[in-house]
């Protein structure tokens, strides 16, 4: 619940991305789990996980990241 996705305006390059208390980790999903490769410190970052929601605060601004569901395919 504390990954998001998030793609470029400009450029349009993706970036995904594991919001982690104080910093952000940048890697791919792998094997069925995200994978962090990369980590940088944010000082002030705090995260909070709700119901279908991710609430990511800095300092004194909150960004209310609402999960998308995604729809599992019946195999059979």
């Amino acid at each position: 619940m504390d990954l998001v996705a998030w793609t470029c305006p400009r450029c349009g390059n993706r970036d995904d991305l594991r919001v982690l208390p104080g910093e952000l980790g940048f890697g791919y999903p792998r094997r069925g789990r995200f994978a962090v490769d990369d980590r940088i410190r944010v000082p002030g970052l705090r995260r909070q996980r709700g119901d279908l929601r991710l609430d990511i605060t800095l300092d004194t601004k909150v960004w209310r990241v609402h999960s998308r569901l995604r729809h599992l395919a019946a195999v059979g």
